[in-house]
């Protein structure tokens, strides 16, 4: 009798397992159709669609996440439109994989028509550094301090989200090397750069920062967790990443809305 129990139970038991199986398959099979769907759209659409449509596709397949996705956005970054390059930019930004980081990285490196369009490499430089990626950031120091304002701005403060000492020390050459009048138009963003990394206010001078550099390289270290800065730094910041200015100042850093470096920068 008792065996008869028994083998009864682990039958309802398998049976429920199995419904179980069967209940989390339509959800699979239904993102599977989706990316299908999505990848079919945005290649008919770059193919032959109009610039809307092309947008409209690359940020509906972006929304899937899906690592098949990427290759095909990627290719709308040589596009002859602006929006659809800066949609394409966007996606790849926001799907946040090591592929699509290779792309963005690539163009950087690549493309001269897209480095012509100051908004675009700016986006561009901005994607990149979202990532916080140690490897990307000598990609994003090699062009200094050149180039029209908004790149430059981009590339500094995409450094910055590098938090890493050799940030640090990128940015103190990128100063030591370049001409006084560049540098001091771009004083400002090194001094918050310089401050969200090493949790110090230097100042606008250079020479402050190259001493910093001198007495501390041997032995600095950058913490893990990125200091809660002045308020008026601190909503700059706040300002070029797109998160939430002072609502977030009460929050941990890692619910700070879209701050990167709540994606483990």
């Amino acid at each position: 009798m008792w065996i008869a129990v028994g083998c009864a139970l682990l039958s309802l038991a398998g049976s429920a397992g199995a419904r179980q199986e069967k209940k989390g398959a339509p959800a699979e099979v239904a993102q599977a159709e989706a990316v299908k769907a999505a990848l079919a759209e945005l290649r008919a659409a770059l193919a032959r669609g109009k610039s809307e449509e092309r947008v409209a596709a690359i940020e509906k397949a972006a929304g899937t996440k899906d690592a098949s996705v990427v290759e095909p956005i990627a290719k709308a970054l040589g596009d002859g439109d602006p929006k659809v390059q800066g949609a394409a930019i966007e996606a790849l930004r926001g799907l946040q994989r090591k592929e699509a980081l290779a792309a963005l990285v690539g163009a950087l490196e690549r493309d001269k028509k897209l480095a012509k369009d100051a908004e675009l490499s700016a986006r561009l430089v901005k994607a990149i550094g979202a990532y916080g990626d140690a490897a990307a950031v000598e990609k994003l120091a090699a062009a200094g301090i050149d180039g029209a304002h908004g790149v430059v701005e981009a590339r500094i403060l995409s450094i910055a989200n590098v938090r890493s000492v050799r940030s640090v020390e990128l940015l103190v050459e990128l100063a030591r090397g370049t001409a006084d009048d560049k540098v001091g138009a771009h004083s400002e963003t090194i001094r918050l750069a310089l401050a969200r990394l090493v949790g110090e206010d230097l100042g606008t001078a250079r020479e402050r920062w190259l001493g910093f550099w001198s007495e501390r390289k041997k032995t600095l270290a950058i913490a893990a967790q990125a200091p809660l800065l002045p308020k008026d730094m601190q909503r700059r910041w706040d300002m070029f990443w797109g998160n939430p200015s002072d609502p977030g100042r009460a929050k941990p850093r890692g619910e700070r809305g879209n701050d990167p470096e709540g994606k483990g920068s």
